[in-house]
């Protein structure tokens, strides 16, 4: 069996899970929120960073346990049963590379022609086959590229913010009120708010070629959020100094509005290029993350086994990473047609951000029902004062789903479209399920999901101590792992 390989430290970790944040989409969501609301968004910032913390704890507690690539697919397994397991993969990342990755490559493809302009389509998919090679030819070339990308755009955004805000920009000030809307509208930018952050836990899929997935994951995930408030607020705080906070409100580009306002032509040409590698950091997480979850998925049976297929030269999922990038080609063609600016991205962002919140209800769920009924089960990294967080995570995102966007009616667009996604995914997964024989709620064992992940993955190597006492299960090593499954 061609395992993955093991090969990431803590720099490839954090890379990964700040990689799918700091994209286009989450640009366009930070300068919408300071333009819509001032440099008062940054309180609704603020909550969403507590709150995707307390996700972000569970997640790091489900991934210590269970460090496989199949994510909250595996995870969901042995507490709520196989079809919630493939609804929280399903229902919350590939709807989410349906929604957002086309949208990225596209917004990186209108930055590029602008500043050359070659067509936009066309080098969006040129730089989808980019990725696509990248990521075939093996998970150390993903690391080399993701992390000089990552720590570039964080840094350009944190000097574009601090220049903002002490003076040092060569723009012309402007008097913006600190509050730029009314309480309630504010209020309501929960989900703007919150894709500033979602998708941090897109290191856990990387678990099988982490090299101590148990210490390394809960860290990226945590210290990755706490510098994305930081560089953000920044950011947004030195934009609000300097830029017409109308304008920014309306663009389908706001960080470039605001990056402009701040160093001139100058800081928009630097914006648009910092877009482009946001999307091409996005685009690589997506690759990265998506096909190991429908890697774990299918090893468990619960997908087709041909996306379990590993290439022998690189050992990488290589079909997961074509049916990936198949979803990103899909949505680009329509929304390359649609052209449907700032308010087909918002829809897109708001539809994907609510199978995605549902995806984090399942996992804090998970850590409930696991303490419950493994109250002795080996938890390398444990949730600090449980269940406080899982219970204000969960009923946070609960909020977040019923209060998506201000307005009502777009809210019933909103839920009807991810009702209907999910819906059309749990009838696939019933079928599945009822064609291959498998009971639809009866949770597998965690041993047994355990096992499985410590068969197929490589070993720790000079951790293989430390892995077993504090990795999976204490009461396993991999070699009798593999005889108690012949």
């Amino acid at each position: 069996m061609t395992k993955l390989k093991r090969s990431l430290g803590f720099g490839a970790a954090y890379a990964a899970s700040t990689g799918l944040v700091v994209s286009g989409t989450a640009m366009v969501s930070l300068g919408n929120g300071f333009g819509t609301g001032g440099l008062a968004f940054a309180i609704p910032a603020f909550i969403g960073l507590i709150i995707i913390t307390m996700v972000a704890i569970s997640y790091g507690e489900l991934a210590a346990m269970m460090p496989g690539g199949g994510m909250v697919g595996e995870y969901t397994m042995p507490a709520l049963g196989r079809l919630m397991a493939i609804i929280a993969v399903l229902g919350g990342y590939l709807v989410l590379v349906s929604a957002d990755g086309g949208t990225q490559l596209l917004v990186a493809g209108d930055s590029f022609e602008s500043l050359t302009g070659f067509p936009a389509p066309l080098f969006s998919f040129i730089l989808l086959g980019v990725l696509l090679t990248l990521n075939i030819s093996g998970v150390d070339i993903f690391a080399r590229f993701q992390i000089p990308v990552v720590f570039g755009m964080m840094s350009i955004l944190a000097i574009m913010g601090l220049a903002g805000v002490f003076g040092f920009a060569t723009g012309e000030r402007v008097d913006n009120p600190l509050l730029a809307t009314d309480w309630s509208t504010l209020a309501s930018m929960g989900a703007v708010a919150i894709w500033l952050y979602i998708g941090m836990e897109f290191v856990a899929p990387l678990a099988e070629e982490i090299k101590k997935p148990w210490k390394i994951i809960p860290m990226a995930m945590i210290i990755g959020v706490c510098t994305i408030f930081l560089v953000d607020v920044l950011f947004g705080w030195g934009a609000t100094r300097y830029a017409d906070l109308a304008e920014m409100a309306a663009s389908s580009i706001p960080h470039v509005v605001g990056a402009t306002a701040i160093f001139g032509a100058t800081g928009g040409l630097i914006m648009t290029v910092v877009t482009i590698l946001a999307s091409f950091s996005t685009g690589n997480s997506y690759l990265a993350a998506i096909p190991r979850m429908l890697y774990g998925l299918s090893n468990e049976g619960l997908l087709p086994k041909w996306l379990s297929k590993v290439s022998r030269r690189s050992r990488v999922p290589w079909a997961g990473m074509l049916v990936t990038a198949g979803c990103m080609a899909s949505v680009l063609l329509y929304s390359t047609f649609a052209q449907g600016g700032i308010d087909m991205i918002l829809n897109l962002i708001s539809i994907a951000c609510t199978t995605w919140l549902l995806s984090y209800i399942i996992a804090q769920v998970d850590v409930v029902v696991l303490r419950r009924r493994y109250p002795a089960a080996r938890r390398p990294f444990k949730t600090p004062l449980y269940p406080i967080p899982q219970i204000f995570g969960i009923a946070s995102c609960v909020y977040l789903i019923v209060f998506i966007v201000p307005e009502m009616s777009q809210r019933l667009v909103i839920w009807g479209s991810a009702g209907i996604v999910i819906a059309a995914i749990a009838i696939f997964a019933i079928i599945w399920l009822k064609l291959n024989r498998l009971p639809l709620f009866t949770p597998t064992d965690l041993v047994d999901t355990q096992a499985n992940i410590v068969i197929r993955s490589e070993d720790l190597g000079d951790d293989q101590a430390e892995g077993g006492d504090d990795g999976l299960d204490g009461r396993f090593h991999s070699e009798e792992l593999e005889g108690s499954n012949k």
